[in-house]
């Protein structure tokens, strides 16, 4: 049997610490490897479809107001409309104390029968050879004039009064009832509700850039019933952009509904659906997936699900909408980015993603 010399006290600690190292050199890799792992967002890129929206804030406005006034001046003696009222056709809405003017007609009347009877009797004359005929010219031009005179009479009395010349919804009433009024002083302001104008501020990118048959479907929605859209059909655009958000505002004209009543001035969300051109867009990312580079180029990190490192990928992108960014080169879809922190992420670097389900899944 061998003879075995019994270890010292140091030689036992030495294989003890021995031991102690080799049972933890595994853990001890894998916490650094797991630390390595920078965690970031990775989304998996969505081909662009063919169809693509772009949502504006617009106002409502009246397709077309008037600001009423009377042609002749008098005393108002009739304002039988109210604020917010909708009037018809025809419907009286303001009316002059019209005294003076019936007057004036009864006055006019008179004179041209008095120009009449002048007339006949120096007709008469004249058969008797009794009165020059450039005696009867003149008479006869004279129940002429006073003619003229009356039909001038009777148009001011029908000016005394102001109809409605269409359907309308009565804005705004400039004057109480009872003043004294001159021409064209006005009154009140109707605005035309049968057909509505919706204005929105679009950017001068996607003004030039899109074209009729590009149109899909326009439509608007308002907050008091978000999931109802509304037909729109394309107006005008306004020649001057704004100088401040460099937009153009865009008209659009819509049917009143029935169902609600739909005023100026009201809010209002347009959505213009439109269709890309062929290969314009090849993929939508998020603005925060986007890092700007030197020469004011952007690019995008690469996540690889298998080795979990990224790399750098240059794109060109165009004018960000509502709901992301447009890749027009670099990206087909399907690819992983990360999407949250690219800015801190170097060539190489290893990203341990953060999502809710596996990355590659």
């Amino acid at each position: 049997m061998p003879h075995r010399t019994p270890l010292g006290p140091s030689a036992l600690a030495l294989l003890a610490a021995a031991l102690l190292l080799g049972g933890c050199g595994n853990p001890a890799e894998t916490v650094v490897a797991e630390q390595s792992l920078r965690p970031a967002k990775v989304i998996r890129v969505e081909a662009a479809g063919g169809v693509t929206a772009h949502e504006f804030v617009a106002r409502v406005e009246a397709a077309q107001s008037i600001d009423v006034s009377f042609e002749v001046d008098g005393v108002l003696a009739e304002l039988p409309v109210l604020e917010g009222q909708t009037v018809e056709r025809g419907q009286l809405v303001a009316a002059l104390d019209p005294t003076d003017f019936r007057l004036a007609v009864r006055e006019a009347e008179l004179e041209v029968e008095l120009a009449r009877q002048d007339w006949e009797r120096k007709r008469r004359l004249l058969a008797q050879r009794g009165i020059a005929a450039s005696l009867v010219e003149d008479a006869r031009s004279m129940h002429r004039l006073q003619q003229v005179r009356l039909a001038q009479r009777r148009e001011s009395l029908a000016k005394s009064r102001i109809n409605a010349p269409f359907d309308a919804y009565v804005a705004h009433r400039y004057v109480d009832n009872f003043v004294q009024l001159g021409a064209m002083d006005k009154v009140m302001r109707l605005n035309d509700l049968h057909e509505l104008q919706v204005v929105a501020g679009v950017p001068e990118q996607l003004l030039v850039t899109v074209r009729t048959e590009h149109v899909v479907s326009i439509d608007a929605s308002f907050p008091f019933a978000p999931e109802q859209r509304f037909p729109l059909t394309f107006r005008e655009n306004r020649g001057e952009a704004d100088a401040v958000a460099q937009t153009y505002e865009v008209s659009f004209t819509m049917q009143r509904p029935a169902e609600y009543n739909i005023l100026p001035g009201m809010t209002a969300t347009v959505r213009v659906a439109l269709r890309s051109a062929a290969d314009a867009v090849a993929a939508w990312i998020p603005a925060s997936a986007l890092v700007s580079g030197p020469d004011k180029d952007f690019f995008v990190w690469l996540h690889d699900p298998q080795t979990q490192a990224v790399r750098k990928q240059a794109v060109q992108v165009g004018p960000p909408a509502a709901y992301g960014v447009p890749v027009r080169s670099g990206l087909q879809g399907g690819e992983w980015v990360v999407s949250t922190g690219a800015n801190q992420l170097q060539e190489g670097m290893r990203v341990r993603p953060m999502n809710d389900s596996p990355v590659g899944t």
